[in-house]
């Protein structure tokens, strides 16, 4: 068995979502200087992550209100933070505060993750993709749950199990809650009186797989 707490790679798959682009509105001023909204790095949201937008005028940062136009989409605080709260296309707009006529948009796609229903298992889970592609799933604990038990099973080839409460698990920067890396697919993950919300379970391949049973059990 290989120890595989460092050196992962979270694959592109995890946020493997198009946006409809992010600072791609128009400038409502005809000419320069600009309101700009910039979102480094950021190619589409899940449900449950945020990003942090930032916004510059002229090449300086730029006092600003912030607005969604889908709070069913997403959540945006008054310091940009974007919050992915559910599936579709929404947009953030940043408003000047010295000048309200200055406003710029940033466009998210999200997409939600399938979701487990507890100790209904998933079964003939497969994948022959690179060492350190993902899956995701989430499940909903409700209140006074007991117990939190997630298992992985069967098949042939390696995949490790990892669950994280509120925001999807990031092997490559230890967020998870729990971990499992066994060397085949016998992994489990069980917490004592979870949080009552919604937990993400991520499944990241080390060896292809094929023929493995995913099964997430709530114990009132």
């Amino acid at each position: 068995m290989k120890h595989r707490t460092v050196i992962r790679l979270v694959s592109a798959a995890f946020v493997a979502v198009l946006p409809l682009g992010c600072d791609d509105d128009e400038p409502t001023a005809p000419t320069g200087p600009f309101l700009e909204v910039t979102a480094p790095g950021f190619f589409g949201l899940l449900e449950g992550s945020t990003r942090q937008l930032e916004a510059t005028f002229d090449g300086e940062p730029a006092a600003v209100t912030w607005e969604s136009n889908n709070t069913a989409v997403i959540t945006v605080s008054q310091t940009g933070l974007v919050t992915a709260v559910g599936p579709g296309n929404a947009a953030a707009t940043a408003t000047m505060t010295s000048d309200p006529t200055k406003m710029r948009s940033a466009s998210f796609t999200v997409t939600a993750p399938p979701t487990l229903t507890s100790g209904t298992p998933v079964t003939g889970l497969s994948s022959s993709g690179a060492r350190g592609s993902t899956r995701l799933w989430k499940i909903i604990v409700p209140s006074g749950t007991a117990n939190l038990a997630v298992t992985l099973s069967g098949g042939t080839g390696d995949v490790d199990l990892y669950i994280n409460y509120g925001t999807p698990p990031d092997p490559a920067e230890g967020i998870a809650e729990c971990a499992s890396f066994n060397g085949g697919n016998g992994e489990l993950c069980e917490v004592a009186n979870p949080a009552a919300g919604t937990w993400f379970v991520l499944l990241e391949l080390w060896d292809p797989y094929t023929g493995v049973t995913l099964t997430a059990t709530t114990t009132p």
